[in-house]
């Protein structure tokens, strides 16, 4: 079986599928799930797009977790 790649976010947190995570885009920050680890970068689906998947280096992410980004889900989780 394949070893699945380990990614760390700017500040040093290990990342895995199904972790929140806030990324850049163009001059936007954007929030999104990850979704898939891959060997060199990771996937994410911006919160709020059906479809829409970034792919972006693990460093270039940060972690965000608690109470905050949990009401935030639940509000504008599967609103555009």
């Amino acid at each position: 079986m394949k070893e699945l790649p380990v990614h760390l976010d700017r500040i040093g947190r290990t990342l895995s599928v199904g972790d929140c995570v806030a990324y850049p885009s163009s001059n936007v920050l954007l929030i999104g799930i990850i979704t898939k680890l891959n060997q060199k970068m990771i996937n994410v689906k911006r919160l709020g797009s059906l479809t829409y998947v970034d792919r972006k280096y693990g460093s270039d992410t940060i972690k965000v977790d608690g109470p905050e980004i949990t009401m935030y889900l639940l509000k504008f989780g599967g609103k555009r």
